[in-house]
């Protein structure tokens, strides 16, 4: 039976450049924020059925706070590195209803406009943008999680293809497979899947999927069945940490780029989540999987396998998967993300 409804989550890390002056020189990032957040309600009570803005800098992220879940959230992001003339602060969106007949795309349309109305929106190479997906009635189910963890596996090369250079390689959103210590030494996908279909929790497919062999920021120590200590980290280009218990129950798409428009910020907001769509359906076997091939075109026909009409937006989806043909090899780490 075909998933008719998803919830999604999108965040966009970005440099803003006020368009009037006074705007601009505010005393700190707060103060430009605040500013910021009242020109965005006052042209919310003008549009019919738009979200307001909520400043969110008393967390660390916006989905600390299930109160954020309701707005549109603003908040300082520390990975982005701004210079003088340009504020860094990520938007995180309330909860979307991904499904037929959902008005969400227009409504990220008008939130883009509202913003270009206050400031320029500015691109680096520091700022990313982030799409969160869950069922949308439902939490994940242990198959459903596994699924989407093959598709990722299977179709990294073609994954390759569609990212710009500055996403290749990027410590924020490593490889799930080939940087993975729990993954990387295996000799084939084969291999990889057996690992897969061993796990018997979401628990074990977290600590797998998102394994850390190091000690960085942004690790989170979990505790197995048996006593000892996993060590987790969020930067994949897929993660899978807010599926722990007491989390947002999210797997999050963290390879997209920063997004300074509505157009490519809806583009890869409907790739990834038509892509976990289709995968938390079809990612059954390495069996099926090989049916599509490892590539773009592969990876197109097993995204339209799972679409259904007015819920997917084929048009957008084929923008996306005009960007490029083939695949391309998964590359080392760079150094950093600040090339």
């Amino acid at each position: 039976m075909a998933i008719l409804s998803l919830r999604i989550g999108i965040e966009t890390e970005v440099l803003l450049s006020a368009n009037d002056i006074q705007d601009q020189v505010k005393p700190s990032l707060e103060d430009f924020a605040s500013g910021l957040v009242q020109h965005y309600n006052a042209r919310v009570s003008e549009r019919s059925g738009q979200t307001e803005m909520r400043m969110a800098f008393d967390t660390w992220h916006a989905s600390e706070d299930p109160i954020n879940f309701q707005y549109w959230s603003v908040l300082e992001e520390p990975s982005i590195d701004p210079d003088e003339d340009h504020w860094g602060l990520e938007f995180a969106s309330p909860i979307i209803r991904y499904e037929p007949g959902s008005p969400w795309r227009e409504n990220l349309h008008s939130h883009f406009q509202i913003i270009r109305s206050y400031a320029q929106i500015m691109s680096d190479v520091t700022c990313g943008t982030h799409v969160h997906v869950s069922p949308g009635d439902s939490k994940w189910t242990l198959e459903q999680a596994k699924n989407v963890s093959r598709s990722i596996l299977y179709f990294e090369e073609a994954f390759e293809v569609l990212l710009p250079p500055d996403r290749r390689g990027n410590r924020e959103c490593r490889s799930n497979r080939f940087d993975n210590p729990q993954l990387k030494h295996l000799p084939d996908l084969e291999a990889c899947f057996e690992k897969i279909q061993g796990c018997t929790t979401i628990k074990n497919l977290v600590h797998l999927i998102n394994a850390s062999e190091v000690d960085p920021l942004n690790l989170n120590v979990i505790e197995e069945s048996n006593g000892e200590k996993a060590v987790t980290e969020r930067c994949y280009g897929f993660n899978f940490e807010n599926l722990l218990e007491g989390k947002i129950g999210t797997i999050e798409f963290r390879r997209p780029p920063c997004v300074t428009n509505y157009e490519d910020c809806v583009m890869w907001a409907e790739f990834g989540a038509s892509f976990i769509h289709a995968a938390m359906q079809f990612g059954t076997s390495l069996k099926h999987l090989r049916a599509y091939g490892p590539h773009v075109e592969g990876l197109a026909a097993f995204v339209e396998q799972a679409a259904v009409p007015n819920m997917n937006d084929q048009e957008i989806l084929n923008r996306m998967f005009a960007r490029g043909s083939g695949c391309l090899p998964v590359g080392p780490l760079k150094f950093s993300h600040y090339y």
